[in-house]
């Protein structure tokens, strides 16, 4: 940011965009407080950047954790095949689990 007034502008786009999640009311609201296009702009590229990050990180976490599942639940089975017992919770819980949380994970990725 240029100065410290951009700066106070960030935070409150920052802590608009937590409230309300609305990016149109969010630029509306800084357009009150300045008539600076470029500033404007430059805090909205940032705020978006940051959440993209955030749900890049949030979408990576959850694909890790449901690939793990996936090979866990794979593992499992391949080990319990030849014995007697149920595994079948095991097998279908665990893929479908991790598929979820894959998909999901992809979701917040992709958008």
């Amino acid at each position: 940011m240029k100065n410290e007034s951009s700066d106070n502008l960030y935070a409150f786009a920052k802590q608009e965009v937590v409230i309300s999640g609305n990016w149109e009311e969010v630029e509306k609201k800084l357009h009150a407080k300045t008539s600076d296009q470029q500033v404007i702009d430059e805090i909205l590229k940032e705020l978006k950047k940051e959440e993209q990050a955030a749900r890049l990180k949030s979408g990576l976490t959850k694909l890790g954790i449901g690939g793990a599942l996936l090979i866990l639940g794979f593992l499992i089975t391949c080990i319990n095949y030849h014995s007697n017992t149920s595994f079948t919770i095991v097998m279908y819980g665990f893929t479908t689990t991790g598929l979820l949380l894959m998909f999901w994970g992809l979701y917040d990725i992709i958008g």
